[in-house]
């Protein structure tokens, strides 16, 4: 199933602390109140060996995980973001 997103609802969502500066897209799903944050590895030198059957897209990187939300509020996707991070052993 191919998934449409509203070009029109996207943001960057970053982590700045602690001397990095990582940042992720969020893309808002067509149909569906679901958006999924996407993260380039290449451009950071780090490898995604465990999304490797994840969608990606060129110019946004691979979808490393989805927020089930109607309007995604920049507080939860940092948060969400940060988490993953340090799941991930980045930060």
């Amino acid at each position: 199933m191919r998934i449409s997103y509203d070009v029109s609802y996207h943001f960057h969502i970053g982590y700045y602390e602690n001397e990095c500066d990582y940042e992720s897209i969020a893309l808002k799903r067509e149909t569906e109140d679901i958006w999924d944050v996407y993260f380039d590895f290449e451009q950071y030198g780090l490898k995604s060996a465990a999304y490797e059957s994840s969608a990606t897209f060129k110019e946004f990187g691979t979808r490393i995980f989805s927020i089930h939300v109607r309007d995604l509020e920049y507080a939860l996707g940092a948060e969400r973001f940060e988490k993953w991070l340090v799941n991930q052993k980045v930060i």
